[in-house]
């Protein structure tokens, strides 16, 4: 009973990456330098929580901070064939089925919101900030962080 016990208090959480990329950080901010990028679908390891912020470890060894909106605790399934299907379905894809966001609901959506442009949104999704500018933008801007591990 004692070790079904002791068993249960190292279990680990495993999580997944639900967004296109990530970073783990050194520190639980979003200033703090990356110490590993990844994709969604990628596997970690829960350590801790702290705040809005979770300790991880990733498949590779490297621990690090990630924002909780960043990841979940739900199984993406690929469905049959899933070592194939990993490699040819894209991270964005991945991202959107595990939010429940398939082709046919963004087809409909398109539909009946006929204005929007889309391929802004798109080009949007393609633009990448360093974690240089961003420190820069907070720090010249006079901005505290939004998700700051409390």
């Amino acid at each position: 009973m004692v070790l079904v016990l002791a068993a249960t208090a190292f279990a680990v959480s495993q999580l997944t990456v639900q967004v296109s990329q990530s970073r783990s950080r050194t520190d639980a901010t979003f200033w703090a330098p990356s110490v590993a990028s990844g994709s969604a679908g990628d596997q970690l390891s829960e350590i801790r929580r702290k705040g809005d912020w979770v300790e991880v470890r990733t498949e590779s060894g490297a621990s690090g901070w990630i924002h909780s909106s960043a990841v979940t605790s739900k199984k993406l399934k690929l469905g049959a064939g899933s070592e194939t299907a990993a490699r040819e379905t894209s991270a964005d894809e991945i991202s959107l089925a595990g939010k429940g966001f398939t082709e046919e609901v963004e087809e409909e959506y398109k539909k009946s919101n006929d204005e929007l442009d889309f391929d802004g949104v798109d080009r949007m999704s393609t633009l990448t900030v360093s974690d240089e500018d961003l420190g820069r933008f907070l720090e010249e801007g006079h901005l505290a962080e939004w998700g700051a591990a409390k």
